[in-house]
């Protein structure tokens, strides 16, 4: 019984144990934003939240919040992403809105062959734990200029919590 009892209190705590906190700092938007993935792969860990109503595969909006535990410039994490969109999303358009040593900030869009037409703002932040990458991705259409201005500045203004 008591062995029963210990693995089943194991087993609820592992999941809180394994869970990473977030380091991005970052001021959203009064929605109710909700954590619908977390994709774990080797050095890798990414979470994708989206707004109220949405899912993972049917989204207008979504917060995409990355973690790479390498130590590798925003040149290389960017050569990397730039064959991804080549690979995936046909035509696209990449705008860089600021590239330092250790940062880079970038728009994209393009025509993803799953997610249909989309646009993306993408900030590449390298620190001493590895490359942190937040991304807010919209369907072109369904974005005002007003919300991609209040995004680029939530982007902006993000900052990385102390390790």
């Amino acid at each position: 019984m008591k062995i029963r009892l210990a693995a089943l209190l194991l087993s609820t705590a592992l999941p809180a144990l394994a869970q990473t906190p977030e380091r991005w700092d970052i001021p959203l938007d009064p929605r109710d934003w909700r954590l619908i993935a977390e994709n774990r792969s080797g050095r890798l860990t990414e979470r994708i939240y989206v707004a109220p109503g949405e899912s993972e595969y049917f989204w207008n909006e979504k917060l995409v919040i990355g973690h790479q535990r390498l130590s590798f410039s925003p040149d290389d994490y960017l050569t990397g992403f730039l064959e991804f969109l080549s690979d995936h999303c046909r035509p696209y358009k990449v705008t860089p809105l600021k590239q330092e040593p250790a940062s880079v900030f970038l728009q994209w869009e393009g025509d993803c062959r799953i997610t249909g037409p989309q646009f993306e703002y993408r900030r590449v932040e390298v620190a001493k734990d590895g490359v942190h990458i937040i991304a807010f991705a919209s369907k072109q259409q369904r974005l005002s200029e007003m919300k991609r201005q209040a995004w680029l500045d939530i982007l902006r203004e993000a900052k990385l919590k102390p390790e």
